[in-house]
C-alpha cells in the first residue's frame, strides 16, 4: 500500500466542499486522490451528501465557529500565531503545573443532535517535544519547578451534547501520550499508532452510529503519523453515543505544558 504524505490544513477548503457535495468537480477529486492515504480516501466517500455540523479554522484575533459554537469552559485556552514549523492561527491548549491548576478545555459544541448517522471527524494537532521550562520563559505556563520537564498528554473526547442526559459525558476519548502512541479510554491494553512531534498532523475518526450499536475507525495522517485501529463503543451505555454533540480538547491532571489544534471539522450522513 502506497502512502501519501498530507497536510489536511492546506487542502482543508477542498476537503469540506468535497464532502458536503456529492458532484464536486472530476479535476479536485482527483487533486485529492492523489494526496490521501487509503484510509482518508474512505474517509472522504463515506461524507459525500453529508452535513456539516462543526467547523472552526482560527483567526488572528478571536476563537470563533463558522459552524457550531466554541466554549472554554476552564483554564487557558487562546487564539496564537503559527506554531514553528507551521502555518496559520490555532489554539493553544495550555495547564500550568501546581496541583490544582484547572484542566485547559477547548469543547466544540455541533450544531445539531441526532440519535443516529455516520458522524466523519478531522481536526490538526500540532503536539511539542518535551522541554524544559524557565520562568523566564514568557510563553510557558507558571510552574512550581522552573526546571520540571514537561512532556504533554494531550486529549480528545467524544461527548454526549451539553443538554443531553447525562450532559457532556464521554462515551470514547484518545490520548497523545508521552510515548508518541495513542491511548484508548484510559486503556492500556487499547494503544495504536505513532505520531510525530514539532510537526503538524491530522487525526481522522469515523463514527458509524446506529439504533443497535456504535463504532468508530481512527486514523493518524501526516508526515511521521500513520496508524488505523476500529473500536466497539460499548464502554458505556448506547445512548451516549447517541446523543453524540461535542468534541472536546484538553490537558489533563498531571500533565502541564501546552499543544495546539486547528481546522476542526465534523460531518454527519444519515
Amino acid at each position: 500500500m502506497t502512502q501519501y504524505s498530507f497536510d489536511a490544513r492546506t487542502h482543508f477548503e477542498t476537503i469540506a466542499m468535497v464532502r458536503d457535495c456529492p458532484q464536486a468537480p472530476t479535476s479536485r477529486l482527483k487533486r485529492i486522490l492523489g494526496l490521501s492515504s487509503v484510509g482518508f480516501l474512505l474517509l472522504l466517500l463515506t461524507g459525500c451528501g453529508s452535513t456539516t455540523v462543526f467547523q472552526s479554522s482560527f483567526n488572528a484575533t478571536a476563537l470563533g465557529a463558522s459552524t457550531g459554537t466554541v466554549v472554554i469552559p476552564q483554564g487557558s485556552v487562546v487564539t496564537v500565531s503559527t506554531p514553528p514549523n507551521a502555518t496559520g492561527y490555532w489554539a493553544k491548549i495550555q495547564r500550568a503545573a501546581p496541583p490544582g491548576s484547572p484542566i485547559s478545555t477547548l469543547q466544540c459544541n455541533l450544531s445539531q443532535v441526532q440519535q443516529t448517522g455516520s458522524y466523519s471527524f478531522l481536526a490538526v494537532l500540532y503536539i511539542p517535544s518535551p522541554i524544559r521550562l524557565t520562568n523566564r520563559d514568557a510563553t510557558a505556563p507558571s510552574i512550581s519547578n522552573p526546571l520540571e520537564p514537561t512532556n504533554p498528554d494531550a486529549t480528545v473526547e467524544f461527548d454526549t451534547s451539553a443538554q443531553s442526559g447525562p450532559p457532556s459525558q464521554s462515551f470514547l476519548h484518545l490520548d497523545f501520550t508521552p510515548n508518541n502512541t495513542v491511548r484508548i479510554n484510559d486503556d492500556d491494553n487499547q494503544v495504536f499508532g505513532t505520531f510525530p512531534r514539532d510537526k503538524s498532523f491530522t487525526l481522522a475518526v469515523t463514527m458509524e452510529i446506529t439504533s443497535t450499536s456504535a463504532t468508530a475507525h481512527l486514523n493518524l495522517i501526516g508526515s511521521g503519523a500513520s496508524g488505523t485501529k476500529d473500536v466497539n463503543i460499548n464502554n458505556v451505555p448506547l445512548s451516549f453515543p447517541q446523543q453524540f454533540g461535542e468534541v472536546q480538547f484538553y490537558m489533563g491532571f498531571p500533565w502541564n505544558g501546552w499543544f495546539y489544534v486547528t481546522d476542526i471539522l465534523v460531518t454527519r450522513k444519515k
